[in-house]
């Protein structure tokens, strides 16, 4: 057997890191099987690198790392679950090269084997991504892990505050959908050779962007995961794109400055929950919307309830632009997105800054922020042509990754002010649509609609983030493994004192007279966006999703197929 040699002192104590070598003492701790010693899985692990994996480093943890604020803070709910790490275990940081100029940084963390579920959970970023997530939840689980920074680390800093960085086309697609797929193909490799054997079953977690990563793994490589459980999703990302760049249209002047103080937006908001106060069942009512969406007629009477409290916004056109924001927005008689939620507090959302790949795509088109006035539909609808169809994941097209078992947790938040919620409920609707009605879809896939649920950095009125942690995984796990579909979610995530399970669509749980809790049907939605704005592309192994030779990518890429496809 080749020899190797692992670190034995770390500072601190805190890993051991495998060099070339694991010393015979921890090969007998992990005792030998038919799958092998420590040593002998370690050495398979190191033969998983190949020409695509540029780095690849094994470290053996005895605990777990230095707690410090919560990574997923982005779309995770304000109850945090305690992680407590009792067993040592490995982790394998590697990097991913499938073209020049790519560098997507993985990381996986694989409980002993004594101890492992025989599970493997994909875990998603947020934001603009660019570091390693937590995975201490999974390893506490007995959770086999992996996830990735989505190849964004030397450009995810640059660009928050200044608006002349541009992603170069490789970063772009590995954001987009790459570094996901290719994450996962080498998570499962790393898996196996750590083990001796597959996962039984592979699970994907993400919220925001990881949402997104979640629906475009769905859509384009339906055979990666076998259930998603996905909070928030940016999946209908140009959409939401075109809704930020119109928030900051109808909230500047045409010299780019703020039309709205931040006290006033917050009446906005808080109007709309007065206004239904006297309509909306117990124990919402006053408190948070049990429903967010509104007809023209209620968006009327819920602002001019907020200019009759906060006069300022009477003045001038401030209602008529604030009306706009709640509308669907209309452009030559298409919809191009079907308006913010009435209730969300859109204050922080109002800057350029806020915004990522339509920015960045303006920047390239010589837009920067003094110009911004000057974007019209003509650049919008040129964004949708050139950027959409790969930074989308709303394809209703689900069917391979129904038809082989697959199952969807998704769920949303009333007062999400960054990833509106009306066009999460519409594409659940299309794929109802798609999938034989709303019950033949219930059977595979459920949405989660939650009152007074806002996104990582606002604040709703009830809690943060949506519940996402290890008890909705294990209702996933229960819906793909033992035939038990969620009927809701978990009742006891608490927030604010505010006891409150969430049925799924169309359904809405309601207090009685006697404090009993029952379910009702809302209303459906109608789905509005055009489909232009929807438009996702289906990509594969070849030339043009890794990059042709003679334009910085592979020199052969028909070798870079069969070695990302294990062939």
């Amino acid at each position: 057997m080749k020899s190797y040699r692992m670190l034995q002192a770390v500072s601190a104590a805190f890993c051991l890191v495998v060099v070339l070598a694991c010393p015979s003492g921890l090969a007998g701790a992990a005792g030998v099987g038919r799958e092998g010693s420590l040593e002998q899985r370690i050495e398979r692990v190191m033969a998983v690198k190949d020409d695509t994996v540029a780095s690849l480093k094994v470290t053996l943890h005895t605990k777990a790392d230095p707690e410090g604020k919560d990574p997923l803070e982005m779309w995770r709910a304000e109850e945090k679950e305690k992680v407590e790490l009792k067993d040592a275990f490995v982790r394998v940081d590697f990097s991913l090269s499938p073209e020049k100029g790519s560098d997507i940084k993985c990381r996986a963390e694989l409980p002993l084997p004594e101890k492992w579920d025989g599970r493997m959970w994909g875990q998603g970023n947020s934001g603009r991504a660019g570091s390693i997530r937590s995975l201490a939840g999974y390893l506490a689980a007995g959770t086999a892990a992996v996830t990735t920074d989505l190849g964004t680390s030397s450009v995810a800093d640059k660009g928050i505050e200044s608006a002349d960085v541009v992603w170069p086309p490789a970063i772009l697609r590995d954001f987009h959908w790459r570094a996901t797929h290719l994450m996962t193909v080498y998570g499962k490799r790393i898996v196996e050779a750590f083990y001796g054997r597959p996962a039984s079953k592979a699970y994907f977690a993400g919220g925001s962007t990881g949402g997104r990563q979640a629906m475009s793994e769905a859509i384009r490589y339906p055979e990666d995961y076998d259930g998603f459980l996905v909070s928030l999703p940016d999946n209908s990302a140009a959409v939401n794109e075109i809704a930020a760049w119109h928030l900051w249209r109808q909230t500047h002047d045409a010299k780019g400055k703020s039309l709205f103080t931040a006290d006033e937006m917050r009446v906005v908001a808080d109007a709309a929950v007065h206004y239904r106060a006297k309509t909306d069942p117990a124990p919402y009512a006053g408190r948070i919307l049990a429903d967010a969406r509104f007809d023209e007629a209620e968006i009327d009477g819920f602002l001019a309830l907020a200019a009759e409290k906060c006069p300022s916004l009477a003045k001038a056109d401030k209602i008529a632009r604030l009306k706009s924001l709640y509308m669907p927005l209309m452009h030559d008689g298409k919809c191009y997105f079907s308006g913010y939620a009435p209730g969300s507090y859109l204050g922080k959302n109002m800057e350029w800054h806020g915004l990522v790949s339509l920015r960045f795509f303006l920047v390239e088109k010589g837009f920067d922020v003094a110009r911004w006035a000057e974007v019209g539909w003509k650049e919008i609808d040129m964004y949708l042509r050139e950027r959409a169809p790969e930074f989308n994941a709303c394809s209703p097209d689900l069917d391979a990754f129904r038809k082989r078992g697959g199952k969807i947790m998704m769920s949303l938040g009333w007062e999400d002010q960054t990833v509106p919620p009306m066009p999460v409920v519409e594409y659940y609707e299309r794929v109802c649509e798609r999938s034989g009605g709303l019950e033949a879809t219930k059977r595979w896939f459920r949405l989660f609609c939650i009152p007074g649920c806002a996104h990582g950095g606002g604040k709703g009125r009830a809690m943060t983030g949506t519940p996402s942690g290890v008890r909705a995984r294990r209702l996933l796990v229960l819906w793909c493994e033992n035939g038990q579909p969620p009927e809701m979610l978990d009742s006891s995530w608490k927030s604010k004192k505010l006891d409150m399970p969430i049925a799924a669509y169309p359904g809405l749980y309601v207090k009685d007279a006697a404090g009993k809790w029952n379910v009702m049907q809302v209303k459906r939605s109608v789905p509005l966006i055009d489909g232009a704005c929807l438009e996702t592309r289906k990509t594969t192994c070849d030339a043009k999703s890794f990059g042709a030779a003679g334009d910085g990518g592979a020199k052969d890429v028909a070798a870079l197929q069969q070695r990302v496809s294990g062939k």
